[in-house]
């Protein structure tokens, strides 16, 4: 059998229309961001901000990784164009206490259980999930309502769960089991919150 040298294959082609179509689907969800829905979150967080409240952000997988990252401009990157540093806590960063609560109840509680003692009425939790049936968001969700708390899903897919039960849902339906775009854009929702806070005069004035 003739060996194929993996270097000296060309993929220029194949890539080019793979780019293309993947542009083409991360666009599509895009395109279909409801300004109205986008505007109630950021009053949402505003209205947490001038509080005092604080803002809890959970995910799954690469959700995780998104609301971590959101975690740190929210925390850090704000820096750049505010002096006022708002109260938000990934859920999903503290290790031991999921693997704990993984491990000694089950799977669906390592996100309530660090809510316990922890989340207050005016709290908000943003619960960011692309099909938005994941058992653990839905339970912190739910508990997040019956205190008083504000719910903010990011979702995709046919919306799930939790599209229903949040009180600020941020839905962006695209093809069930598409994950790489609809994780893009949480990631991109992130962005454009995080920056267009920098021209909001609410939000500025939070640091006088």
């Amino acid at each position: 059998m003739e060996k194929i040298d993996l270097l000296k294959v060309d993929r220029t082609d194949l890539l080019k229309d793979y780019l293309q179509d993947y542009v083409g689907r991360l666009t599509d969800i895009l395109n279909k961001i409801d300004p109205k829905q986008l505007g109630e979150v950021v009053t949402t967080f505003i209205e947490a901000f001038k509080s005092g409240n604080t803002i809890y952000v959970v995910g799954n997988g690469g959700s995780a990784a998104t609301a971590s990252h959101m975690q740190a401009d929210f925390r850090f990157f704000v820096r750049y164009f505010s002096k006022f540093r708002p109260k938000i806590v990934a859920l999903t960063d503290n290790v031991p206490m999921i693997t704990a609560v993984g491990n000694d109840n089950n799977f669906d509680d390592v996100f309530v259980e660090q809510m316990r003692g922890q989340f207050v009425a005016g709290d908000v939790l943003i619960a960011i999930s692309a099909s938005g049936n994941s058992p653990n968001l839905v339970k912190a969700a739910e508990y997040a309502n019956e205190l008083g708390g504000k719910t903010i899903a990011f979702v995709g897919f046919l919306g799930g769960k939790l599209n229903e039960i949040s009180t600020v849902p941020l839905y962006t339906p695209n093809p069930k089991g598409d994950y790489g775009p609809i994780e893009d854009v949480h990631m991109i929702l992130n962005h454009i919150i995080v920056n267009y806070l920098s021209k909001d005069d609410e939000f500025l004035a939070l640091a006088n």
